[in-house]
């Protein structure tokens, strides 16, 4: 959700990685004389942040508020945040008199608190016409890491062994909560709860990534994804291919009769055209070397397709879309021959025996 202006309101917080923020490690790595300007600031399992040699926690870094000033800079990622809505961030709506001027001094003393060694001048927090910002590109941020890290496992390039170790990191960063002690601010509940929806997400589409990978991993990724959206259908498509790679074809039976019955029960729907085509596919692995169902299941599967094409072509339509349309009708006369000649042998193969026992009672 990228921010719409300069300044965000404080119910939609910005939680998207910026095009910067982050680099710092890097850049120090390739410039030794930066190293000392950077700091390493943590949300996830509570708020933690390095500046030079000094290590300091949620009662290092001074009061509520004071914390509460960082933490909205940190989290708007260096857009500049106006003094009257960081002022309606700390006091809820409800501030004093004098309001401004103690959060200023918040500001100052946050400014010599993150100061990561004496030869910085530079502060990391800035002001630019009546706003406050917070210099990313000095700040190593737990929150842009997962988010890197995740950008590039879901990179369409990247294959799925290549992305499983990215996303084992990624989602090890995301097992802590954010920031668990800061309680009783209906801001800091709401980044809780896009950071939680977006965690959910981030979870189904790495189970998506990692389907096709011929290893019980790809099973643990889908059922780590339905236990936080046990209605995802991609998760539960996840599931299914994953069993489909590892050639578990009853075991993806079994749980695309599960997938159904919740779907019925919770959505009042059926599962989508793509994870029934995948069903479809586990049959047909589950009874490989059986002509007469490897038959059944082409002709349904035929006959599925054609239902979902558009109507019948017009008398006058060219002479290609004719021949199509034309092609349309065989292929669903040759599919319902199919499954007339299929039944049809069922149903001697239901009467032999009836038939039989008959003849031995009359005999």
């Amino acid at each position: 959700m990228p921010a719409e202006g300069s300044v965000m309101s404080h119910t939609t917080l910005d939680l998207t990685v910026a095009e910067q923020p982050g680099r710092c490690a890097a850049d120090c790595d390739q410039i030794p004389d930066q190293a000392s300007a950077c700091i390493d600031v943590s949300l996830l399992g509570g708020l933690r942040v390095r500046a030079g040699r000094s290590t300091m926690g949620p009662r290092e870094l001074g009061g509520t508020k004071l914390r509460r000033v960082l933490l909205a800079l940190v989290l708007h990622r260096g857009s500049p945040v106006s003094k009257d809505q960081l002022v309606s961030m700390l006091w809820e709506g409800s501030p004093p008199s004098g309001a401004k001027a103690t959060l200023e001094s918040y500001v100052c003393v946050l400014r010599k608190t993150l100061q990561p060694c004496h030869e910085v001048r530079t502060s990391l927090i800035t002001t630019v016409a009546g706003c406050y910002a917070i210099d990313m590109s000095r700040v190593d941020l737990d929150l842009v890491r997962y988010e890197r890290l995740l950008s590039d496992a879901l990179e369409p390039d990247a294959s799925a062994s290549e992305a499983l170790p990215m996303l084992r990191q990624a989602m090890s960063l995301v097992e802590s909560p954010l920031l668990p002690e800061e309680l009783d601010c209906d801001w800091l509940d709401d980044v809780r709860r896009i950071h939680h929806q977006n965690v959910r997400k981030d979870l189904v589409a790495a189970a998506g990534k990692v389907a096709d990978l011929p290893s019980p991993e790809a099973e643990r990724w889908a059922r780590m994804a339905l236990e936080v959206d046990p209605l995802a259908e991609s998760a539960w498509y996840a599931l299914l291919r994953s069993m489909e790679a590892n050639e578990h074809h009853a075991d993806g039976l079994r749980a695309y009769e599960q997938c159904r019955g919740l779907f019925a029960a919770e959505l009042g729907c059926s599962p989508g055209p793509r994870l029934q085509g995948l069903y479809l596919r586990l049959l047909r692995g589950a009874n490989q070397g059986n002509a007469d169902l490897t038959q059944l299941f082409d002709a349904v599967a035929k006959l599925y397709a054609q239902s979902q094409l558009r109507p019948e072509t017009p008398v006058r339509a060219p002479a290609r879309e004719r021949r199509e349309a034309n092609d349309h009708a065989r292929s669903i006369d040759q599919a319902c021959a199919a499954l007339d000649l299929l039944l049809e042998s069922f149903g001697r193969g239901r009467q032999d025996p009836l038939a039989e026992a008959d003849r031995r009672a009359t005999a």
